[in-house]
Parts: structure tokens; C-alpha cells; sequence
């Protein structure tokens, strides 16, 4: 089915030869905005264009038909990638799916008045409903496909080309990347181009790559350079190191080592001489790999240096492998295989598939899309051109362009259908008000956060999305988020310790892991902690988190109870400024009691206060302060081993399980989520566990199945802020170490008696 046909009106099937493809194209035809998403779809007075089979049956005649599967297999959101695969599945399946087509506003520039033909692009969708054969109605379920007029077309149709599809060769054009490039220096302003992307500070002692003369060199200062975000090969690759280094600064050095670079490298050097640019980043040749002294201070300016790069070059290729993606650079080098843009003539018009935005190019089928480097690289950018298989995009905190459409315009007042190869998500402006989002994730905002709500909920967004992503080495953890966190530090106007934002350390302590499978194959035993971090931070846990699902940390409010200090090896401590999050009921609430904040600390049981000498102050040796204390009340309750249903929530939390906590008596009184590999290995249901008050929440579980409880309801009653946090630890001695957090009611709390004490978190 991978061909092109042609225009003749034998090669439409009864069905489409009945449709005028070009009035799709002039205004928007049966296509609604869902309100609470924004998101553009199918009215239910689409035109039916039959079964997906049928559709698939017929592509080997029908151009239109041919050209709805591919879309279709292009997409996504479709599982099936080939027209094969996508029959099969719809013949074996007990719910086909029915058809349906429509046409939206896929862009429109705001500057220009709705009835002028070229403000705006119209491009087809089609939607789909599940269902068998006698199910009726035309309601559609989602959009499956997408086509798109080529501009060689769209000037008779809409008197414009801007918006509208674009023919694209094997091989990256480079003279539209230079103009990409140039566009976005030239009219995006300071949201792309100020103060070096928001540092006022260069990058200090940075080494690039001299790709004119072959060797590695200082860069001089104010010099523009490309940088690269790639993912190592697991095969030995030359690096420079001390014993080299000083050889590497020699004109032609790397002419003699060229064979001994990977593909990915050399076509980069060879790129960036086509971008006509002198100065090239690259990790492996531009930080002296066993000098731990230099690496370290580079390591703690990669925001500085990917951001003041004038462009990062991204390769992606759809592999997990990690020697093939890094074997050059997808429609650069000829030998790596590329996607063909699938085209055809419909009655008179050339018509193509648009292929995938580049946030669907680049996702877990990709390993550049799952390592925990690339994401603080792609962060931190102020202008990304992503290699495909498919085509190059140019991602800039203003725009999107891709070679298949064309969308190159300056200025800001332009609409982008969400999900569009053109969209940005992470320029909230090119939804035109749209599409109301919380926080775009594809860019560090360089601004500082006004709300704290916004602040929280970035924070643990960056926080989720880096857990999920695979490291080589545990022991880089906290490296390969230094670049967000220094960012973060300055927006969010806190100072962190061990990747923990100080402000929100309340908050920051409710993480909970996502016990699936480890981010780094040397854990061994110790999974899912990392003895490199003390268990009190998220980097110790090597593996997915997540804290605003089970506590609301962004819907809800978080009271302090406790005030938290650290604990420094030359014997002071340094009391953290947290301010938990005011929620919607004022504090406190009903029978609500001041629990927390327990009065003096009994003198000479904490070492000396040492104040901090600005509020984002941040101590890079984070060694120097492994324990965390706080002032607190702690209890020894029961895990009877009793599990609580957690209803729809329990697909999400499925390598955990929902433990009733219990008094000496047996009453139900709170419940914690502990990892399965935990259970099974360490529960003792006959033995007490300590658990210690850290906080305590407005509500819990901001979707709540009624059916859900955290306590005996019959005993206690549910009210706002009566849910108190508290962390399950294991006594050391004299520390203890977290092992989970859970949340116990707070009448039952006061009810047990607990005891005051000085807890020393390790």
C-alpha cells in the first residue's frame, strides 16, 4: 500500500468520489472545540466514510481511501504503523471502528480579519467512533488522521501559502534550517534572544570543538557555538581525557581520530560547518573526562552552556538501541533510513500526510527520549533543531517549523491547533487563548513564578517526568538535574538541597515511588534505594515518583508542623524556610488542634544555627550535610498487612500496595503506599513500625472514588486538614531512614499519645 495514485476519477471509490475534497479546504466543515479541553474534534454531523476495514480494504483503489489509512498509520495516537498491521487489527477486532470526516482551522494569523481567505490553513481530520455494525449515530470518539493541501495547491483554494502543506526531499534542507535560524535571531525578541536566553552569565571555561581546524580550543569570548544532545554508545568511544587533552589542542587533532568518533558526532561537526558556524559543543570531546575537577564545574553549568548555545542539534531516532542512535544523524546521513512523505492527487489537488508533531517523534520509543541527561538538555536550549527520520524541527520558546508545512511567520499573534505538527506547547501564546494549559513542560520558564501554585506545580512536574527517565550511573542523579535545578532555583526563589526545593520541602518530602523497575541496572539489593543519597530525597529512589496524586499538592493546601534543620558534618545546623501551601479551608478548620510546632527544642540537643547568607543560597557540596532533623511527635503503630482498596487509582499505583496502619488495639486509624518488592520482603505484621508527624493536608486524593478510605469512617469523621502526613522510618541507632509516607487521622494521632523527640533523617 505504499504508493501514489493517481488523479483520475476511477481511482475515487463510490463513497469519496461523492465528496468535493476541495470545500474541506475552504472553511471549516463539521469540526467543534470540546470546552473543557479545548481540544478541536468532530461534530457529531461528520460525514460518515464507512468501516476503518472497508476504508482499508479499498486504499489499493481509491487515492482518498489510501490516503485516510496512511494518515492514519502516520499518527501517533495509532498503534498500528502500517497499512497491514492497521487491516489486521481491524478485521481481528470486536469493536471496528467507523469513520468519519471533517475539516478545522489548523492555523490562522490573529493579525488578519476572519473573512480574508488567508488568514488562515484548513486542513481534514478524520475521526473515528468504536462500535460493531448496528451501532448508529455519528458521534466521533477522537481524531485518528490528518491531511494536509501542499502550498503548490493552496493559493487557487485560499489564496495563500502560509499554513499549508510543503514538499520535502530525502535528505534536511539546509538552507531552510539557516533561515529558521535566522528568523528566530532576527524577530523573536527577548523571549528567544535576551541575555543569552536569560543568564547574564557565560558560560566560564568552556572547551568547543574548532570544526575549521579540527581540534578542541577555548571558546573565545562572546563567540557563538552549536551544542549537541545525544545519548552515549554503550561501546568504548574516544573521549578526551588528561593524557590526551593537551594533543587535542593541536590543529587537525581530530583528523587522525576521525574513524574512532561515532557517526553522530562526525555529521554534527559536519553540520555545523554547513550552518557556516565555527564552534561546536560536544560532552565527550569538550569536558576532560577523568578530571574530576574540571567536570564537575562544567557539570554545574549546563544550563549556562546549552543555553547560551546558539542552537542544540538533537538527533532522534526511533530505536532504544544505544549504539544505532548515535550512529549519525537521521536525513543527514544517507545511510540511515528515512520516512517518505506519503502524497497523492485528489481531483486535481495535491494532498499529503502530515507527519507528527515533534513531541509524538520524540517519546519513549526513542532513546534519546528516555535518558535523564537529554531532558535537562532539552530543558535548558533556547533553540532546539530535532533530526528525524521523518523531518527537521526547529523548536524555539516562540515558534515551531518543520519542513513539511509551511509556518515560518514573526509574529506572535499566530493560533496553532493543538497536537498540529506547528503547535508549541511550550509557548502557551500560539494557542491564541485557545487552549488553556497549566504550564507549558518543554521549556524552564527563565521568569519567576508569582504564584506559589504555579511554582509547586512545576516543580514536582520536572521532578515526575526526570524520575521516569534511565541513567547509566545512580551516582549522577542530582548531575543530571543540576542544569533544572539551577534554573528553578532562581524562578521559584529558593535555594535546594539534594535536588529538595526549600521552600516546598513539605511538599517535597510527600514524593512516592513507583516501584516498576529501576532507572539504572546497578542497584542490585539496595533497589529501589540508591545508598548514594540519603533516603530522605527523591535522588535516592531510583525509580518513578509521584506527589500530587496521592496528596493534592497543587489542588489543596499543606500545613507545617515541624520545622526542619540540617545537619552539617563540621557540627551546625541550618533551619530550611519551608512554607508548606495555604489550601482553600483556613487552618484550622472545625475540631481541628495545633499540633505541630511543638515548642522550644530542648537546648544542647541541636548543634549551633548557622544562618544562610542569601535566600538562593545553594552549597554545591551537598555532602557536608547528609541529615535532616526536625523537632517532632512519633508513634509505633501496626501494618497488619491489610490491603485498602484504592479503586480506579489502582492501575496507577500498581507495583504498590495500600496498608491499613493500625493502633495496639487494631483500630484502622490511617494508611500508607508501600512498594510491593517492600511487602514482600520486609513486612512484619506482627512487629510496630515508627511513624512521625512531617505535615498534614487540606484533603487527600484530589479524585477520590467514594468507595476509597484512608481510616474507619465509621470512628472518624472526615473534615478538611484532618489528614495528618506522616513518615514510616527505620531505626538506626541514632537516625533513622525513611522507608514511606502515609497519612493517619488526626484525632487518632492526638488519641495514641505520641512522644516528643529529636528525629535525624539519614
Amino acid at each position: 500500500m505504499n504508493y501514489t495514485i493517481g488523479d483520475e476519477s476511477s481511482d475515487l471509490c463510490t463513497v469519496c468520489s461523492n465528496i468535493n475534497i476541495s470545500e474541506y479546504f475552504k472553511e471549516e466543515i463539521d469540526d467543534r472545540i470540546d470546552r473543557a479541553t479545548g481540544l478541536i474534534e468532530a461534530a457529531s454531523t461528520a460525514k460518515r466514510l464507512g468501516s476503518l476495514r472497508d476504508i482499508c480494504l479499498k486504499a489499493r483503489k481509491c487515492s482518498f481511501c489510501w490516503i485516510v489509512v496512511q494518515s492514519i498509520c502516520t499518527t501517533s495516537l495509532s498503534r498500528e504503523k502500517t497499512p497491514e498491521a492497521l487491516l489486521e487489527s481491524e478485521t481481528s477486532t470486536t469493536k471496528p471502528r467507523e469513520c468519519y470526516l471533517y475539516s478545522y482551522c489548523s492555523a490562522k494569523n490573529d493579525r488578519i480579519e476572519d473573512d480574508n481567505p488567508s488568514s488562515k490553513a484548513i486542513r481534514i481530520g478524520i475521526a473515528y467512533r468504536a462500535g460493531g455494525p448496528g451501532d448508529s449515530g455519528g458521534a466521533a470518539d477522537g481524531q485518528i488522521g490528518d491531511i494536509q493541501l501542499l502550498d503548490e495547491d493552496s493559493m487557487r483554494i485560499r489564496n495563500s501559502r502560509a499554513f499549508f502543506g510543503r514538499r520535502i526531499g530525502p535528505k534536511i534542507n539546509i538552507n531552510l534550517a539557516n533561515y529558521w535560524l535566522d528568523l528566530c535571531e532576527t524577530n523573536h525578541g527577548v523571549r528567544c534572544n535576551g541575555e543569552r536566553h536569560g543568564s547574564n552569565v557565560e558560560p566560564e571555561d568552556l572547551l568547543v570543538i574548532d570544526v575549521k581546524r579540527k581540534c578542541i580550543t577555548k571558546l573565545p569570548a562572546g563567540a557563538n557555538y552549536l551544542a549537541l544532545s545525544y545519548c552515549w554508545p554503550t561501546r568504548e568511544m574516544f573521549r578526551t581525557l588528561l593524557a590526551n587533552v593537551d594533543e587535542l589542542l593541536r590543529p587537525e587533532a581530530l583528523v587522525s581520530r576521525w574513524d574512532k568518533l561515532p557517526g553522530v558526532i562526525q555529521d554534527t561537526i559536519n553540520l555545523t560547518i554547513d550552518f557556516s558556524e565555527t564552534y561546536l559543543w560536544i560532552d565527550a570531546l569538550c569536558i576532560v573526562q577523568d578530571d574530576k575537577e574540571q567536570k564537575d564545574a562544567q557539570i554545574s553549568q549546563m544550563d549556562r552552556v546549552y543555553a547560551s548555545a546558539l542552537m542544540t542539534i538533537v538527533p532522534v531516532l526511533r530505536t532504544l538501541d544505544p549504539d544505532q542512535a548515535c550512529s549519525g544523524l537521521p536525513r543527514y546521513n544517507p545511510k540511515i533510513k528515512y520516512r517518505e512523505q506519503k502524497v497523492t492527487v485528489i481531483q486535481g489537488m495535491n494532498l499529503a500526510v502530515p507527519f507528527e508533531a515533534v513531541y509524538g517523534m520524540v517519546d519513549a520509543r526513542t532513546r534519546w527520549g528516555t535518558r535523564a541527561w537529554t531532558y535537562q538538555e532539552c530543558l535548558v536550549s533556547r533553540r532546539i533543531l530535532f533530526l528525524t527520520e521523518s523531518q527537521a524541527y526547529f523548536q524555539c520558546r516562540h515558534s515551531i517549523f518543520c519542513e513539511d508545512c509551511r509556518g515560518e511567520i514573526d509574529s506572535t499573534d499566530v493560533y496553532f491547533a493543538p497536537r498540529t505538527n506547528l503547535w508549541n506547547p511550550g509557548a502557551l501564546e500560539t494557542t491564541g487563548g485557545r487552549l488553556q494549559l497549566n504550564f507549558g513542560t518543554l521549556h524552564l520558564p527563565r521568569e519567576p513564578y508569582t504564584k506559589d501554585e504555579r511554582a509547586i506545580m512545576a516543580y514536582l512536574n520536572y521532578v515526575l517526568v526526570y524520575s521516569c527517565r534511565q541513567l547509566t550511573f545512580m551516582s549522577d542523579s542530582l548531575n543530571a538535574f543540576r542544569a533544572i535545578q539551577n534554573v528553578l532555583s532562581n524562578t521559584m526563589r529558593t535555594s535546594f538541597w539534594y535536588g529538595m526545593a526549600e521552600k516546598y520541602f513539605d511538599i517535597a518530602l510527600l514524593f512516592i515511588p513507583h516501584v516498576d523497575e529501576p532507572r539504572t541496572k546497578q542497584l542490585g539489593e539496595d533497589y529501589p534505594l540508591n545508598p548514594a543519597f540519603p533516603s530522605w530525597t527523591w535522588a535516592a529512589w531510583s525509580c518513578a515518583l509521584d506527589n500530587s496524586e496521592y496528596f493534592p499538592c497543587t489542588s489543596h493546601g499543606i500545613h507545617r508542623e515541624v520545622d526542619w534543620f540540617l545537619l552539617c558534618k563540621e557540627n551546625y545546623a541550618i533551619l530550611l524556610e519551608s512554607k508548606g501551601r495555604p489550601g482553600d479551608s483556613k487552618f484550622p478548620h472545625a475540631n481541628n488542634k495545633e499540633l505541630g510546632m511543638l515548642g522550644s527544642i530542648p537546648s544542647g540537643i541541636l548543634p549551633p544555627l548557622r544562618t544562610k547568607t542569601t535566600a538562593n543560597q545553594i552549597l554545591q557540596d551537598t555532602n557536608d550535610c547528609a541529615l535532616l532533623s526536625c523537632w517532632t511527635m512519633a508513634l509505633d503503630l501496626y501494618l497488619p498487612g491489610s490491603v485498602i482498596p484504592l479503586g480506579r487509582h489502582s492501575r496507577r499505583w500498581s507495583g504498590s500496595l495500600h496498608l491499613a496502619i493500625c493502633n495496639g488495639q487494631g483500630k484502622w486509624i490511617g494508611s500508607i503506599l508501600m512498594n510491593k518488592p517492600w511487602v514482600e520482603a520486609s513486612l512484619d505484621t506482627t512487629q510496630p513500625y515508627r511513624f512521625i508527624l512531617i505535615s498534614r493536608s487540606e484533603d487527600i486524593m484530589p479524585y477520590q472514588d467514594s468507595d476509597v478510605k484512608f481510616f474507619d469512617t465509621n470512628i472518624f469523621e472526615c473534615r478538611p486538614w484532618c489528614f495528618l502526613n506522616v513518615m514510616m522510618v527505620q531505626i538506626l541507632g541514632d537516625t533513622v531512614r525513611r522507608l514511606g509516607i502515609g497519612t493517619i487521622h488526626e484525632d487518632a494521632w492526638v488519641q495514641e499519645n505520641p512522644n516528643k523527640m529529636l528525629v535525624k533523617l539519614e
